[in-house]
């Protein structure tokens, strides 16, 4: 595949999961879910999601999140992109408004 199929791959898979990851439906923050989303250069996620482990396949989640990951690391490879290997902050799960966010 070439970088600019890589980076359409890329970006629908992230759309996909992001409208997998349901953040209604929950009573309070212990029901809420929290994942890495996409793959650093230098490892680790780009960022993080927030969701209700009750209204969200968290399976399918999963699955898309993981072919996301490999679909964005196959990209960053054919474009050798780098870094700036920074550590990308672990939010906390917080319910407000009947929605569970990462902060």
């Amino acid at each position: 595949m070439a970088g600019s199929q890589w980076k359409q791959r890329v970006e629908q898979l992230e759309r996909e999961a992001r409208a997998l990851a349901n953040p209604r439906g929950c009573d309070k923050v212990e029901e809420c879910e929290l994942v890495g989303l996409g793959h650093k250069s230098c490892g680790g996620p780009r960022t993080y999601l927030a969701y209700c482990s009750r209204t969200t396949d968290a399976r399918t989640l999963r699955a898309r999140l993981e072919a996301l990951e490999k679909a964005e690391q196959a990209w960053q490879v054919e474009e050798q992109q780098s870094s700036n290997c920074g550590l990308t902050r672990i939010p906390r799960l917080r319910w407000e408004e009947g929605e569970c966010r990462a902060r």
